[in-house]
Parts: structure tokens; C-alpha cells; sequence
């Protein structure tokens, strides 16, 4: 863990601010517009051009647009040029594809447009339909085209529409009644759109009638100033939707701009567009349209080469930059990007993709001139949301790929940069350097569909894969055969599930959003920052309050989409148990692959078990195969909960299998991530069908030993009942014998005699010589996960040890794949945690965070699992604090330490944080609730409801005491009427004999239970059928699964309640601290601050951290006090590092008392250096102390940034003798406080010397004055505001001065005076109840009399120590015991359960309150009151009248 958070650090350290010479800021550079304004050249090549006035530019304005300053792309610098620009490396001029050099390339700002007001027409219809429900996809398209180009054009989007609505007009009119609103709705907008009168676009800015956006007007005067009327014009216009270029393209046609003869070019189906498409790209070419305006889906198409390609919206791929610079002629074109003025996330993007090193751009290179394109050796500079260019209205009907865990999809036009992207990850290794050849190989062939030739291409991977080159489809263009292709090669990579969800585009956001609304006066802002920034002030209507609030839990998509796939292809996932022989390995066979996931960690009485997962060659199998394994799979999930799961094949999300030990992935110890081994070959399908078609089959008595190896045994021929392992045989014993050393039938004179009494219907045995089986009982199924689960004590009622063979049947599945089969719902329950993480990471964080990480930031402590995110908490809040009080202090500069005090808690206060992580949709992703094995059920399972028992007046229910007492309870027969009435409307007798469930008479293998499995079966409902019956094919359990609402309240209850889960606003506030905990030890600040901005924390205008040096003001040094000589040197000499700004070091050591400077006196520099060392403190032992426990390291926190520490250190390091103020008061105040330190510290050092141990907190009861801790904080704000907002100088300050004092001073064993509270609250912390210092008073081998005394927690002895005296003694065991913490971090997790009996026992009483409010809602219809019989999940029942007396009653266990 230290070296995570080193590595962190290190990677703030590898990405520098830009550095700024000299004390004062300096402007950027920037170049004059035409109206005198100053436009920055923002760091990123291109040069900036703006133009404001309104009109065309004149000859002189486009010499000065085009021609005056070009750029160097991947250099990030200007530079002028003439006719060519010569190549780094080798001198030549950089040519394109057709021989000339590259375009120029220019930034165009506009300016953001103030609010945008919806128009009467949209408003009109919204009044018609207020939920958007029969148009959405055109209100969707009207709002993106009002933002994007204004009212006037926002207009026309409902006037293209009409032939939409004619058509689902008519649709509605011919359905049926349901409908009728429907059709109105359609009716009434159809009307209003035919009699609109649509205004005209009007372009003067100076007029109150101006109806187009600033951005728009700018497109219209590039244009103007291209001249196109001129023949050599050729102009490509790329945006971002589909909507938009359509309407575009009919306001520029309405504009009437003299020469221009614009068309656009969208599509939905790339194999029937062919022709049109190569019909507008002659048109094009010979002049019969000047101008194309499209979208990303034609970017990489063979558009005629064109002299102006404006691109009105950004991308965020370095390929759709390479492919929109192969898109003009090159030498004497323009390539203009268009950003605006002010978003400095539009600057960051085109920096990041403008700005690459020497092999990028040789690559970039080849690609433009070279349509096989060589590998990238490097990865692709590319988000995983670049927008499916128009696919926001893509039809269903278009062929895509599908991420099974993301939900993202792969259409034809995004396959060519995935598989540029997979080939850059294969590159990034070593075989793939010696890969020489191209990606794409094309060839040029005949059909005989047309006359023309046609092109097919090929597409080749590095090697690693293993994948064969694969061929697209015949195509007339180049592009669409490589398009075709690689979409062939996607779906041949995700067939054999070597498609990572990480390569898919985000999916599209399935949580409930803010939206874009407008406000009182029915404006919308568009300012450009985030779109669904949340108000602190005003919190959303649906929580009033805080406090406990019930949330859906979120169930992964993957196993919905999976079901969905209906594919006979299965992918193996091998389940298996790492250096336990006793495990078998199990197949886990999905439909779709499972993401590559990390081995598992589960727990055995707080031992670690690792569990490997590793993936197998895909495999198809046939209808017989697949029944197989579907009733194969309901035999392990019935067998493991011992209840009647169904699940129909159609539903069933996943099967299993057994697998042989013999299985070549096995021997594997580094198999290559590209290797998968075939795994089909390996299945026992002898051991599926038995399994599935039996659950039990005879034991043989010829070969026992053979028989019984690796065997479970059950002693009743029923299909839910209890099961042993096989020990051995016992060829001593026969039933006859003795039971001497078995409990259960100790009280009898034989074996045989046990079985005459217990066993109903017993009519002896055909050979009493016959010998016995050892066996050991099968443990019920356990929560793995959580390392404090211990397991549970043996029942009151001794368990069998020895059995009679010729009683007992052999269960058809063996011991050691059943042994694994008891850890799946541990282990299914941490995949479904694991594909989570990943939806979540893909949906909001772009994959940008480490997913175990992640996995343990929404892990809440109440889950019980080995993780949560209480550590990760502790770093996400200190971060929280650095970033925004750097924001405050960046944005506020005339703001004073109190106001932004007070700012910085309306950002990061827990209800402020609540608010954004709720809105961002973070709730359903938090694990909350533990494992609870009696209630775990796999996916699209269902729990049978019992058969129809026969009806009887008042029949008798026998039930056992766990005193082994029987008793009788009287059922009212109109009761079991009631529901054997509900059931048969529900389940047929030939259903409930068809799945083996019904009632039916036992034949000769079958033996009666005895009381104690007549109670059991009841509670599973009375099943029991002869071996074989289980065959539950082509029955339909999906309509008869559903249990007695009305009979079983309470169990419905209990398993809606799995559904659902409440959440505390604290504890959401805190999963969002932990997320960006987890992004910081990811990836650094730039990371946090990402996962800050997708979680909504309010920090507009920040989209990198260096926008912080870009917008900070510092004062000027003449308004600071001036420092005494040398006293620069002497502080840069005390934290070895050496300021830059001189003048910052005076404001921090300038006192208020100063007169004159109290606005540059050291308080907001205080504020911000107090936020920093919080963070660096943290982060400090985060790293030490790696396994400490949050609480712990809040108490180190809090000692380490005190004030009396700081104080101490002040004069430690001699800072106190730089602090500059004009009071004698405060003087005097720290020459006594230096004094009375410097005394109480050579007492401490000798005394520590004396007992042995290291120097503690000497300085805790001495108060310093204030002044001496805030200026070690002043200092450390200065230190990082003159290294322009970069750690390293703050670090360096932490690393000399306090890291050293802290590891001398600051640890659990040194943390107070008083070592057994810090002990106290370490065990608190934990949530530890059961903890206590014993003391003994007897001689010691240290002392003659004395002391002893033991630190126990849960009955162990953590420490012990002896002492003169009591107390003496106490605080040695202490520091022993903190030091055994400190040595063995798990000791408590291991011993302590507290919590999760704390969690128990709420569970319990909710859960008896959900009882006993069942019986009294059932007793109300009961008249006379009768006693009804509960059967629990314990031993005994509970016997509850209607007054709510209670009868040998007890409380009901956990659920």
C-alpha cells in the first residue's frame, strides 16, 4: 500500500505544471483579433482566430485567417511557415496522401451564447405531450439543435418531422383502443406543426430578432470568407449529430450564401447507401455541391479531398484527427476547429489530441498516406465516449455488437478504431515489434452485382491472439470493405470473448437524470460547464430530510443480456480452489464470456481461501448436451440450499459442469493472457447426465471402499434432506455393535436398536453383519466473505457418525465438486460485485479507476466482506478538502479565510455530497447488504411453493423441541383448503408429478423419514419422489412459482427485502469519498479529479489540474511586507527546497498584526496550506500504516495536524524566528511557550530512555499560540502556490521536516500519554464490544510484587505485562498490545464479530416484527383464535396466539 501511494505521488510528480519565469504571472501568449480583444493561443498548436464583426473577411482578413500562422502538429508550438514545413527528422516537407503538405490548421473561437430561450413551438407541443412520450427521439433532436444553432433552426426539426408523425399517426389509428391517447396526442402536434408559420433566420447580431447561436453565425462567416463561389472551393463541415447536419444543411439553403451549394451526407445502413453515397461523392468532386456536412460516421469514408474541413464539434480520438486531416488536399487547405471561448474542456481535448510524440506521428502519417495502416506501437490517445456519431436515433434494426457486463455496442462504423485500439494493446508488447505486417490488406475484385470493380480487404493482428486474418464482404470503396472487416473481426474477437469491455464505447446512462429543463422565465442555460451542476441550496423534492432512504439494488445487466443471446455457445469459466486437493474444480458456462476477473479471496474460520478464475476455449453443444447440464445445474443450486429451485431453460443465465483435474489449463503456472486452453473435451458428461436425471443412486455392497471414494452419503432416499462425507469404512463395527463413541445413539444398545425406534416404518435389515460407514455431516452453505464467519456449532441434536450401508442411497454428485459447489454463493456473489464495478467504471469514470479499488469503495462496512470503504473514505475526504479549497482559493482571490471557510463546506459537507453522488446515480451501486446463505438465490430462480396437501379436519403437524419432544399442532383444515384451493389454480397434478414434487408412494428403495426429516421435508415443503423424478423439462415453472402471498407474508418479506436496501445519506457521501480515494491511488490528482467531476462536485471551469495555475492571481510584491535579510535563505535552508516567488514567502510569515498588510497577511494561505498538509498527512500513513484501520488512522491524523503539533514543530525546525508581527503579547507568549517545550522535551527523551521505549507526544499538554501552527501551514500554501500549483515543493517540505518527526514522534504505540484509551478506540473503532485489562496481583519475573496485567479481547489474551503497580502495568500492556495491532493488523478482524452481531440482532427484531405483524394480520380473519404453528429456521417452533402470547417462544434467528 506505501507504494501505491508512492506511486500516486510520483505520478503528480511526472506531469509538471507548466512553469512560469519570474515572481509575477505571466499572461499566455496570445495574438490581437480585429477588434482589439486579446485571444490566448490556450497552449495548443493551432493558432487562435476570432472574429467578431459580423461581416464577411476581407481579402486581407483571410490572408490573416489562412495563410499568416500555421502549426506543427504534435509539437505543440506555432510556428511560421512558408509553402512547406520541413520534417524533424529527416528535412523533407511532411506530405499527405496525395503528395502536399499538410494543411493548416486553426482554432476558431465563438462566443457561448447567453440563455437560450425555448421557442413557442416547443413549448406549444409540450403542452401536448408533457412526458415526451409519443415524439421523444424529435424533442431530443429540438433540444440538441436549439443549443447547437438556435431557435430559428430548432423550428425546422419539427417540420422535417411531419412525415415521422403522418406515419406513426396512422400506426396509432389502427391499433386498438389502449391507443386512443396515443393517436390524439399525434394528431393535435401534427396539426400545430402543418399550420406554424416558421420564421426566417436572422444572422445581425446587433438585433433583439437574432435567432441563430453565436456558434452557428461563426460557421456562416467562415464560410462567407472562403469564397464559394469560387470553382476551387470545396468545404466538409463534420458535427455531431445526425439532426443537426440535416437541418444545417436546410438553414444554409435558406441563407442563400452566394455560391454555396451545400448536402448532407448521414446514413443509417452503409450496404444499402453505396450508390447514393458514391453519387454525392462525384457530385462533390465535380461541383454540383461545394460543401458536404456530415457527421463521425463518414470520417474515415473516401470524401473527395476538400480545402476547408471545419470541425463545428470536437472529437475525442486521435484516429478521427488522422482521418479529418486525410480529408483535405493538404498544401494550401484549412483545417479549422472550433471551440468556445472560455471551456477549457475544449482546449484540454484538442491539446491532448493535437500534442503526441515523434512515433505517433509517423504512424499518424502512414495512416493518412497509407490505407493499409502500420500498427500503432503505442496506445491510441481515445475516450470510451466518443459519442456513436449520429446513433442517438440509430434504428433498432442495425446490425451491432453488444458488451454483455457494459451494455455498450460496437456498430460497423466505431469497428475500425476498435480494432486499431486492440491492435495498439497487442503492439504495446514485446512479440508484437517484430509485427511487420499492415493492419488492412485490400484487394480488388469483380462481382457480378455491379460493373464496377470492388474492393475486399483483409485484416491481420500481431501476433499474440491467435486469431487467423479475417476477410470482410465485396465493397465499391475502400473504407467500406475495411469498415466490413474489421466488424468481421470484432464479432470474431467477441465470439471468442477476447474483447474487453474497456474497448466498447460507454453505454448509455440508465439512470435517472436532471434534465435540461427550463427555468421560471423558460430559458435554458447553455454556459458550457456541466449541464447537470446541483444546486446545494435547493436539494430535489423527493428527499425533504435526511436520513434513511430506501434505494433499488442494483442487479448486473450482464446476466440479462446473457439470457437474451439464446446462443448454443458456451464460454467456460474454471471455478477452482487454489492448493486445496479436497476441492474439486467446477465450471461456471455462460453464454457470453465473463471479463477477465482476478482470483477471489473467501474465508474458513477466518483463513484465507484462494479461489482461481480462468477462462476456457468457447465451445458449442448440442440440445441433448445443453438439457444435461440445465438439469445438472438445478441439481447443484438445489442440492447446496436444499430447496425445490426452479429456473426454465430459456431464463437459466448460466450452467455448470464438473471438470477433470487433468485439464491442460491446470498445468499452466504463466499462461499467456491470449492462451485458452480448449476445456469440452475435459467435462465428465457420464458424471452431468447421471446427476441430472438422479439425485441419488443405490449403494452397492460388493467394493465398498471403491464405491464410497470421494463420496457423499445420505441415509433417506428423498432429494432434500441432510448429507455426509465419507470417512472410511468400518469393517469393525456392524449394526449390532456398540455405539461407543457416537453420540446420537449412545443411549441405545445397538446401531439396529437406534433405527427400530427413530426410524418410521424400520422393517430390519437383510444382513445385521453388514459394516459401517464413517461419515462427517456436509456443512449448510456459508458466508465466505466475511473473515470474522467462524464455523457454526455443531446442532443440539448430535449428528450421525456412523451409517448403515443398506440404509443409506449414494448422491449422484461427488464430494469434492459438491465441496466447491458450497462456495458459490460466495463466489457468485463476488462476481456480480466484480461486473458492477465494471458497468459502474464504464458508465461514469470512462474505466478509469483500479477496479479493485473501486470494488472496495462502494463496499459499505455493513456488507461484511474482507474490504470496505472506510480507508479509502479517509483519503477521498482529505483530497475532497485539498481540491476545493485550492478551487476557493484560485476563484475567491479577495475573499478572506472565513468565507472560504464557509464556501468549502457547501462543496464538500456530506449533504452537498449526497445530493451529487444520488443524482449521479451512485446509490444502486453500493454493496450494502452481506452474503445471508438461507436467502441467496441464483438469477431468474424461483423457490416452488409446496404441493396441495390432502385435505383433513384439524390435521396433526408433528414438530420437534430441540429437546428432541415431540408435539402435535392442530391445523384448521379451512386453512390447508385455502391453499390447496390457490395452488391448484395454479399448478396442476400432472405439473407437480412431472417435476418430481407431487406426492407419491414410496417403492421398495424408498425408506420413510423418521420425525426429525418430517419436520425438515416440512419445511421445504413435503417433497419427496423416487430417484429419477427430478426431470423438469418443457414445464412451465415461470407461472407456477408463485408463493401464498397472503400464507407467507413474513418470507416474502424477507426476500423482497433482498431486493432493496437502506442507505444512509452519510453513507452515500462517503462511498463518493472513497470513489475518488480510489482514483487518486489509480491514476493521481488528474484522475480524482476526473472521478470529482463525474460524482458532480461543484468545480466549474477546472478540467485539469493545470487550469489552476492558468486562472490563479497572486499579489504583486509591492503589496507584501518586505522580509528581513537572509531570511529567504534560512527557510529555504529549513525545507530544503527554494522558492520561486520570493514575495509569497513574505505573506506567509505576515501577521495580522501588521498594520497595512492584513489583506496579505498569511491567513487565505493558512486555509489553503492547512487543506494541503491534511491531505499529504494522510496520504503519508495511508502508505505507512497499510492495514491499519480507519479509525486508527483518524486518531493518527488528528495528533498529527493539531495545533499543539504543528506548534511543536514551528520550533522545532526554528520557523517561530521568521514569523513577522508587531505584538508584544504574542511575543511574550512564544518565548514562554519555547521554554516550557524545550524543558518538557528533555524530560520526555530521558524518561523514554529509562523505560525503554520511543519519545512520545512530550508538547500535548502545552498550548502554543495560534500563530505558530498557522504559519507552518502559510509556509506550506506558499511553497505550493510558487511551484504553480505543483506538489513537489510542498512534498519536499513534508518529506524533511515532518515525515521524520511524525515516524519519531506520531505512532499507536506513541500516541498519548495514555496508550490503554488509544487502545480503547483502536477496539471501538473496530466496532469491537467484547474487550477488558484484567489485572492480577502476584509476583512477575521483572518485579517481586506487583501487577500483572492482560489485554483480552473475546477471550483471547492479545498482551500481558507486570509493573509495581497497577496502572503501570495497564499502560505496558497497552503499548504491547498496540504493537501486536500494529504487527498483526488482521488479529481483530479475525477475532472480533461484534458488529456483525450488532447487525444480527437488528435483523432479528426487524424480522420479528415482520412476523408478528403477519399473525396479527392473519389472525384478524380467524374467529374462534386458534394457535398456528411457525415453523422457523432454527430447531423449535414458535407457538404465537392472536393476544400475542408466546409459548416456549423464542426470538427468531437472523435472515
Amino acid at each position: 500500500m506505501a507504494q501505491i501511494c508512492e506511486d500516486a505521488r510520483k505520478r503528480d510528480k511526472a506531469t509538471p505544471l507548466p512553469s512560469r519565469q519570474g515572481s509575477d504571472y505571466e499572461a499566455p501568449p496570445c495574438r490581437v483579433d480585429n477588434e482589439g480583444s486579446c485571444s490566448p493561443l490556450i497552449g495548443v498548436p493551432p493558432p487562435v482566430v476570432d472574429d467578431l464583426s459580423g461581416a464577411a473577411l476581407s481579402a486581407e482578413g483571410r490572408k490573416r485567417v489562412f495563410t499568416s500562422q500555421s502549426f506543427t502538429p504534435g509539437t505543440g508550438l506555432p510556428s511560421k511557415r512558408s509553402k512547406t514545413t520541413p520534417n524533424a527528422a529527416s528535412g523533407q516537407p511532411e506530405l499527405s496522401h496525395d503528395g502536399s503538405c499538410h494543411p493548416s490548421e486553426i482554432v476558431v473561437l465563438y462566443e457561448p451564447p447567453s440563455k437560450l430561450t425555448f421557442t413557442t413551438l416547443y413549448k406549444q407541443l409540450r403542452g401536448v405531450d408533457e412526458e415526451e412520450q409519443y415524439s421523444r427521439r424529435h424533442f431530443s433532436a429540438a433540444l440538441h439543435v436549439l443549443l447547437d444553432m438556435g431557435p430559428c433552426a430548432s423550428d425546422l426539426v419539427w417540420r422535417r418531422a411531419l412525415s415521422d408523425l403522418d406515419a406513426s399517426v396512422s400506426q396509432a389509428y389502427n391499433e386498438d383502443d389502449e391507443h386512443a391517447k396515443e393517436y390524439v396526442a399525434l394528431f393535435e402536434i401534427r396539426e400545430i406543426i402543418k399550420n406554424w408559420e416558421y420564421t426566417m433566420p436572422n444572422l445581425d447580431p446587433s438585433s433583439r430578432g437574432l435567432n441563430v447561436t453565436p456558434k452557428f453565425l461563426k460557421l456562416v462567416h467562415i464560410l462567407q470568407s472562403c469564397r464559394p463561389h469560387e470553382d476551387s472551393f470545396r468545404g466538409i463541415v463534420f458535427v455531431r449529430r445526425r439532426a443537426v447536419a440535416l437541418v444545417m444543411s436546410e438553414l444554409l439553403r435558406l441563407l442563400d450564401i452566394t455560391g454555396l451549394r451545400p448536402q448532407v451526407l448521414v446514413g443509417k445502413d452503409i450496404h444499402t447507401d453505396f450508390l447514393s453515397q458514391n453519387e454525392i461523392f462525384h457530385d462533390f468532386e465535380t461541383g454540383t455541391y461545394n460543401l458536404i456536412i456530415t457527421t463521425k460516421w463518414a470520417e474515415d469514408l473516401e470524401i473527395p479531398p476538400a480545402s476547408v474541413v471545419v470541425r463545428y464539434d470536437l472529437f475525442d480520438s486521435q484516429l478521427s484527427y488522422a482521418n479529418c486531416r486525410a480529408r483535405t488536399r493538404g498544401r494550401g487547405s484549412h483545417l479549422l476547429h472550433m471551440i468556445q471561448r472560455g471551456y477549457d474542456s475544449h482546449r484540454h481535448r484538442l491539446l491532448q489530441l493535437t500534442r503526441f510524440d515523434e512515433v505517433t506521428q509517423t504512424w499518424m502519417n502512414s495512416t493518412v498516406q497509407n490505407s493499409g495502416s502500420a500498427i500503432q506501437p503505442v496506445a491510441i490517445v481515445d475516450s470510451h465516449d466518443p459519442y456513436l456519431s449520429d446513433s442517438e436515433d440509430e434504428d433498432d434494426s442495425v446490425q451491432f455488437i453488444k458488451d454483455p457486463t457494459t451494455g455498450g455496442h460496437i456498430r460497423i462504423q466505431d469497428a475500425t478504431g476498435i480494432i486499431h485500439r486492440f491492435a495498439a494493446n497487442i503492439s504495446s508488447g514485446e512479440t508484437a515489434s517484430r509485427h511487420v505486417t499492415p493492419l488492412f490488406r485490400f484487394e480488388s475484385v469483380l462481382t457480378s452485382q455491379t460493373s464496377q470493380p470492388s474492393f475486399i480487404c483483409t485484416v491481420t493482428l500481431p501476433p499474440g491472439p491467435h486469431v487467423p486474418p479475417v476477410t470482410g464482404l465485396p465493397s465499391v470503396s475502400k473504407a467500406h470493405a475495411r469498415r466490413t472487416a474489421c466488424f468481421q473481426m470484432c464479432k470474431e474477437l467477441s465470439e471468442r470473448g477476447l474483447l474487453d469491455p474497456r474497448l466498447f464505447p460507454r453505454p448509455p446512462l440508465q439512470i435517472s437524470y436532471p434534465k435540461r429543463v427550463p427555468d421560471v422565465c423558460h430559458t435554458l442555460d447553455h454556459t458550457g460547464e456541466d449541464s447537470f451542476k446541483t444546486s446545494l441550496s435547493q436539494p430535489s423534492g423527493n428527499r425533504k430530510q435526511s436520513g434513511l432512504h430506501s434505494y433499488p439494488r442494483k442487479k448486473p445487466e450482464f446476466w440479462t443480456n446473457v439470457v437474451a443471446l439464446k446462443s448454443a455457445i458456451l464460454y467456460p469459466t474454471v471455478i477452482s480452489v487454489r492448493d486445496q486437493e479436497q476441492y474439486g474444480p467446477l465450471i461456471l458456462l455462460t453464454r457470453a464470456p465473463l471479463p477477465h476477473m482476478s482470483s477471489l479471496k473467501l474465508f474458513d474460520s477466518g483463513f484465507p481461501i484462494g479461489i482461481n478464475l480462468k477462462q476456457g476455449a468457447s465451445f458449442a453443444v448440442d440440445a441433448e448436451r445443453l438439457h444435461d447440464l440445465y438439469l445438472y445445474t438445478i441439481r447443484i443450486y438445489r442440492s447446496i440450499v436444499n430447496k425445490p429451485l426452479v429456473c426454465t431453460l430459456e431464463e437459466m443465465p448460466h450452467f455448470l459442469a464438473p471438470l477433470r483435474t487433468s485439464w491442460l489449463g491446470f498445468n499452466r503456472k504463466q499462461a499467456s493472457r491470449w492462451v485458452i486452453d480448449e476445456i469440452v473435451d475435459d467435462i465428465p458428461w457420464d458424471q452431468v447426465k447421471l446427476a441430472a436425471h438422479k439425485w441419488v443412486t443405490e449403494l452397492s455392497a460388493e467394493n465398498l471402499e471403491s464405491s464410497l471414494e470421494d463420496a457423499i452419503i445420505q441415509d433417506r432416499w428423498i432429494e432434500y434432506t441432510r448429507r455426509y462425507y465419507f470417512i472410511k469404512v468400518r469393517r469393525d463395527l456392524t449394526p449390532l455393535s456398540k455405539p461407543v463413541d457416537s453420540p446420537r445413539e449412545a443411549k441405545y444398545g445397538s446401531f439396529l436398536e437406534y433405527c427400530k425406534e427413530r426410524r418410521k416404518g424400520f422393517e430390519g435389515l437383510r444382513d445385521c453383519n453388514q459394516p459401517l460407514i464413517e461419515v462427517d455431516r456436509v456443512l449448510p452453505v456459508l458466508n465466505r466473505l466475511n473473515p470474522a464467519s467462524k464455523t457454526p456449532p455443531n446442532p443440539t441434536k448430535h449428528p450421525a457418525k456412523y451409517l448403515i450401508p443398506e440404509l443409506c442411497a449414494l448422491f449422484t454428485i461427488p464430494a469434492s465438486t459438491f465441496r466447491t459447489a458450497l462456495l458459490l454463493p460466495s463466489v457468485m456473489r463476488r462476481i456480480d460485485d466484480m461486473l458492477l464495478v465494471t458497468e459502474l467504471n464504464a458508465t461514469l469514470f470512462d474505466h478509469s479507476i483500479n477496479e479493485p479499488q473501486l470494488h472496495a469503495a462502494i463496499s459499505a462496512p455493513s456488507a461484511c466482506a474482507e474490504f470496505d470503504y472506510e480507508r479509502l473514505e479517509l483519503l477521498g475526504d482529505a483530497y475532497l478538502k485539498y481540491l476545493s479549497s485550492i478551487y476557493l482559493f484560485v476563484t475567491n482571490p479577495s475573499q478572506h479565510e472565513g468565507a472560504l471557510h464557509s464556501a468549502r463546506l457547501r462543496i464538500i459537507s456530506n449533504r452537498a455530497l449526497f445530493f451529487n453522488a444520488e443524482n449521479a446515480g451512485l446509490a444502486p451501486y453500493i454493496q450494502a447488504k452481506p452474503l445471508v446463505p438461507k436467502q441467496w438465490c441464483p438469477p431468474n430462480y424461483t423457490v416452488i411453493p409446496p404441493p396441495p396437501p390432502k385435505a383433513q379436519e384439524n390435521e396433526l403437524v408433528t414438530r420437534v423441541d430441540r429437546d428432541g419432544a415431540e408435539r402435535e399442532t392442530g391445523v384448521d383444515a379451512s386453512d390447508i383448503q385455502d391453499v390447496k384451493q390457490e395452488e391448484k389454480d395454479r399448478v396442476s397434478p400432472d405439473l407437480w408429478f412431472k417435476i418430481g414434487l407431487g406426492p407419491s408412494e414410496p417403492d421398495a428403495h424408498q425408506v420413510a423419514a423418521d420425525s426429525v426429516e418430517t419436520r425438515e421435508s416440512a419445511a421445504h415443503g413435503g417433497f419427496s419422489a423416487e430417484p429419477g423424478q427430478g426431470d423438469i423439462d418443457g414445464v412451465p415453472i415461470k407461472g407456477a412459482a408463485k408463493p401464498n402471498t397472503e400464507k407467507l407474508t413474513s418470507k416474502k418479506s424477507k426476500k423482497d427485502d433482498q431486493n432493496v436496501q437502506w442507505l444512509g445519506d452519510k453513507a452515500i457521501a462517503d462511498v463518493a469519498e472513497a470513489i475518488i480515494g480510489a482514483a487518486y491511488i489509480t491514476g493521481g490528482s488528474e484522475t480524482a479529479l476526473n472521478a470529482s467531476k463525474a460524482l458532480r462536485i461543484a468545480v466549474p471551469s477546472i478540467d485539469q489540474w493545470s487550469d489552476f495555475a492558468r486562472k490563479a492571481l497572486a499579489p504583486p510584491p509591492d503589496v507584501t511586507t518586505r522580509l528581513r535579510p537572509g531570511t529567504v535563505e534560512a527557510i529555504e535552508e529549513i525545507m530544503g527546497h527554494k522558492f520561486n516567488r520570493p514575495h509569497l514567502l513574505a505573506q506567509a510569515l505576515t501577521h495580522a498584526s501588521i498594520q497595512g498588510f492584513e489583506m496579505t497577511c498569511y491567513q487565505r494561505l493558512e486555509f489553503l496550506g492547512d487543506a494541503i498538509l491534511d491531505f499529504l498527512v494522510i496520504r503519508h500513513i495511508y502508505g505507512r500504516d497499510a492495514t491499519l484501520s480507519p479509525g486508527a488512522l483518524t486518531l493518527l491524523k488528528g495528533a498529527m495536524v493539531s495545533n499543539q503539533t504543528l506548534g511543536a514543530i514551528c520550533v522545532e525546525v526554528g520557523l517561530h524566528e521568521h514569523l513577522m508581527f508587531e505584538s508584544f503579547d504574542l511575543a511574550s507568549k512564544i518565548r514562554a511557550y519555547t521554554e516550557n517545550l524545550k524543558r518538557k522535551r528533555n524530560a520526555e527523551y530521558e524518561s523514554a530512555k529509562e523505560e525503554g521505549r520511543a519519545p512520545g507526544q512530550y508538547w500535548i499538554d502545552t498550548i502554543p499560540p495560534k500563530a505558530l501552527s498557522d504559519v507552518v501551514e502559510s509556509v506550506i500554501g506558499a511553497i505550493f502556490i510558487s511551484d504553480n500549483f505543483s506538489p513537489e515543493g510542498a512534498q519536499s517540505f513534508f518529506d524533511k521536516i515532518l515525515k521524520p518527526f511524525y515516524d519519531k514522534h506520531i505512532t499507536l504505540r506513541t500516541l498519548s500519554h495514555h496508550p490503554t484509551k488509544t487502545l480503547f478506540e483502536v477496539f471501538q473503532a473496530h466496532g469491537c464490544q467484547q474487550f477488558e485489562v484484567t489485572r492480577e496481583y502476584e509476583s512477575t519475573e521483572d518485579f517481586s510484587s506487583g501487577t500483572l496485567c492482560n489485554v483480552v479481547i473475546h477471550d483471547v489474551i492479545l498482551a500481558s505485562a507486570g509493573g509495581p503497580s497497577a496502572v503501570y502495568a495497564a499502560k505496558r500492556a497497552a503499548v504491547y498490545a498496540l504493537d501486536a495491532i500494529e504487527g498483526d493488523p488482521d488479529f481483530i478482524t479475525r477475532t472480533c464479530d461484534c458488529r456483525a452481531k450488532t447487525q444480527a440482532k437488528k435483523a432479528n427484531k426487524k424480522a420479528l416484527k415482520q412476523m408478528l405483524a403477519s399473525l396479527q394480520d392473519q389472525s384478524e380473519d380467524q374467529q374462534p383464535m386458534k394457535k398456528t404453528s411457525i415453523v422457523a429456521d432454527g430447531d423449535e417452533d414458535d407457538m404465537v396466539t392472536e393476544k400475542g402470547d408466546t409459548k416456549n417462544s423464542r426470538e427468531c434467528s437472523p435472515t
